[in-house]
């Protein structure tokens, strides 16, 4: 199975409660170039990246989509993911893109792209 089909079904095995595909498929050291709530980039490892997840069981729901892939022959695979958030009526509904750096079937660096809005929500609720 391809890296990029390993990544869409861990997702979708995510959305349904089960995030252990997604949690084994990050190695171990890997790093991670994303946002944090307040909409400001850093650098997780994957620790820190599981543990900025856990922000997600504060709203009534959340989905993460894997829309499309596109996967390089250098073992890059790059994810558009329809993202949803709703705490109440406050809903956030946004495209994020996310890349992926796979070795022998791992994550082993990543980064992602957010819109605006994505900081806006969660200095909204209040959670940033």
């Amino acid at each position: 199975m391809s890296d990029a089909q390993n990544l869409t079904d861990a997702f979708a095995a995510a959305d349904k409660g089960d995030a252990s595909l997604l949690v084994d498929l990050y190695a171990d050291d890997m790093t991670w170039a994303g946002f944090q709530a307040d909409g400001t980039q850093t650098v997780f490892t994957k620790g820190s990246f599981l543990e900025a997840f856990g922000i997600l069981a504060k709203l009534d729901e959340a989905r993460n989509e894997v829309v499309r892939t596109e996967e390089t022959p250098e073992g890059l695979v790059i994810a558009w993911i329809q993202a949803y958030r709703r705490k109440g009526d406050d809903v956030l509904d946004f495209t994020l893109v996310m890349v992926h750096q796979f070795v022998d079937g791992k994550v082993t660096r990543g980064a992602d792209v957010c819109p605006p809005s994505f900081g806006e929500y969660w200095k909204r609720l209040g959670l940033a």
